[in-house]
């Protein structure tokens, strides 16, 4: 019985990755407009096909042909079976795709109904309208698209497509894995330095706490809100593109109008509620939490019990979690954390505020 498997390691940070990116795009929209966005794994799909379209076109547009061809990158031997302008290409068009389809549903959709005075009802029915419309969107481009043509040597159908043969390889290891993990990272590290580091960042915890304070202040609300809805539409084409190439990855599957938006949609919602839904580190750290459940610790359940139908079920993983974490600790991971922080604070006034006394 093996309790350490690299694959499922593997699988484990690609997928924790994909989940953690889009709970940090659901966290900070939700903290603009107080509206959960149901059409944000959806929009990780647009991305996903924008960045298929591009390297499809870029591959028989050019002539390009499929060879592993080794470079040297910081000392590192990296093979590619496409020259890297072409995941590049693909990368850049999936996050503007995403980008364009976000920003499309915060100023043509939910704006307006805000500026009526829409309630949360009201703007949560509408994310929801507009991720069956992407999902109509989706399934005309590519059902009528001539794809056959376009990406004649990609695994591809009218209805789903697989890019992962095509991933490339770091000193013998995955791309995405590689990708997947340093992506994540470097995400939050600059979301860190952004909020916390720029004066921009300092403009855009205020509209956050307190819009109408800050507003008084001269800071332009409408601008940060912008800004906010922008990360979050490139955080999910990010997404996209990883699971465009990790599609044989469990538990995630081929992209297509549905798939794994459709599934991960939960995994996504219960990262953001576990991590805390007021911070968006909290997010980032609940969405990698999610895939490690369901994916690691559904494995290890497997191998201590014997039950195999727990890797189908993994989901009920992830809602037992919420559920604790609406039980015990609302506030989520981010709250548990300001809570240790408070309370340590307290403590060490206590032992000062003591040692005076003695």
């Amino acid at each position: 019985m093996a309790l350490i498997d690299p694959i499922v390691l593997k699988n484990t940070v690609i997928y924790s990755s994909v989940i953690a990116l889009l709970s940090l795009g659901i966290t900070l929209i939700y903290l603009t407009t107080k509206v959960f966005n149901f059409a944000h794994a959806r929009i990780a799909l647009v991305g996903a096909y924008a960045s298929a379209t591009v390297i499809g076109i870029l591959i028989t547009r050019m002539g390009i042909e499929y060879s592993f061809e080794p470079i040297e990158l910081l000392g590192l031997e990296i093979l590619v079976p496409y020259p890297v302008y072409v995941y590049i290409a693909g990368l850049i068009a999936g996050v503007l795709a995403a980008t364009a389809t976000t920003l499309f549903e915060y100023y043509v959709i939910l704006r307006p109904l805000l500026r009526r005075g829409a309630d949360f009802l009201m703007l949560m029915i509408a994310t929801l309208a507009y991720d069956f419309l992407l999902l109509a969107v989706l399934v005309l481009y590519n059902t009528h698209m001539e794809v056959k043509p376009l990406l004649d040597n990609i695994a591809l159908s009218s209805t789903s497509m697989d890019m992962s043969s095509y991933d490339f390889k770091v000193e013998g290891f995955r791309g995405m894995f590689i990708f997947s993990l340093a992506a994540s990272i470097l995400i939050a590290v600059g979301l860190y330095i952004l909020l916390f580091k720029t004066l921009i960042g300092v403009k855009m915890r205020a509209a956050i706490e307190n819009p109408s304070l800050a507003s008084v202040l001269g800071i332009n609300v409408e601008a940060i809100y912008a800004l906010a809805w922008i990360i979050g539409g490139a955080t999910a084409g990010v997404a996209g593109f990883i699971m465009l190439f990790a599609a044989d990855t469990a538990p995630l599957k081929p992209i297509s109008a549905t798939s794994p938006a459709d599934e991960i949609v939960v995994s996504a919602f219960a990262g953001s509620v576990v991590g805390g839904i007021t911070n968006v580190f909290g997010g980032i750290a609940g969405g990698f939490l999610i895939g490690v459940i369901e994916v690691y610790a559904a494995y290890l359940i497997q191998q201590l019990t014997g039950f195999g139908a727990i890797i189908k079920y993994n989901k009920a993983l992830s809602m037992l979690a919420v559920g604790v974490t609406l039980l015990f600790f609302p506030e989520g991971l981010a709250g548990l954390v300001s809570r240790r922080g408070r309370l340590l604070g307290l403590l060490s006034a206590l032992k000062v505020r003591g040692g005076r006394s003695g």
